[in-house]
């Protein structure tokens, strides 16, 4: 299979696709993929950070001086997305091969898995791709936070950013499911073992998300 095919494979019929690359892993490949997805997510913080400005209320003289202005908040948000793929990339991947050596695995962290989980990432793609057009039509916001009770941001329960999130998690469960087969090729381990060693760092992720929205006030 050529890239190409291995990325409308992974959309159309990603178990057998994910059993040809773990066969003939081209890390070279996997690193074009999390590229695209860190690119297209800074050039995606941008935006969202020209859209959405923040105002702090009632911060004390030691919070004002750790809270980041307009530009510094912009920069480290396309800095994230752009080196933290590579980083969370590496770090992820080695997360689950372990649990993955746990359970009786027997497959390679590189090259064979670390391309796997680079190309499990291409359902994130589509929704930064989503996330980026409905930045780029979205009205300017401006979100008041009150740092004497941080859930109090106004604004921030709004349809729009609602919807977002809920459509990251479903690519994110079904970036999980593709690399649950990569798992399942690669360390030719039962089903069973390979969704637990997906679903722990997976279900951690989600949790994490979740109280992130909870805690700006979005849920």
């Amino acid at each position: 299979m050529n890239f190409v095919e291995k990325i409308t494979g992974i959309i159309t019929n990603p178990k057998e696709t994910m059993k040809n690359i773990a066969q003939e892993p081209l890390i070279e490949e996997a690193v074009m993929v999390v590229g695209i997805y860190a690119i297209i997510g800074s050039l995606a913080a941008y935006i969202q950070s020209s859209k959405i400005k923040f105002v702090y209320e009632n911060a004390t003289p030691e919070m004002q001086s750790f809270l980041p202005n307009e530009s510094t908040t912009m920069m480290i948000a396309i800095v994230s997305a752009l080196v933290g793929s590579f980083i969370m990339w590496p770090i992820g991947t080695g997360i689950i091969h372990f649990i993955s050596k746990a359970f009786g695995g027997e497959g390679k962290f590189s090259p064979n898995l670390i391309t796997a989980a680079g190309y499990s990432l291409i359902p994130q793609i589509i929704g930064i791709v989503l996330n980026l057009a409905l930045y780029l039509n979205m009205d300017p916001v401006t979100i008041t936070m009150d740092m004497a009770n941080p859930r109090s941001g106004n604004g921030m329960m709004t349809p729009f950013l609602y919807e977002m999130s809920i459509i990251n998690l479903i690519l994110m469960l079904w970036a999980g499911m593709i690399f649950y087969f990569g798992v399942q090729s690669v360390h030719k381990i039962s089903p069973g073992k390979s969704a637990i060693a997906v679903g722990i760092p997976l279900v951690f992720s989600i949790i994490m998300i979740l109280w992130n929205i909870w805690n700006i006030g979005m849920l």
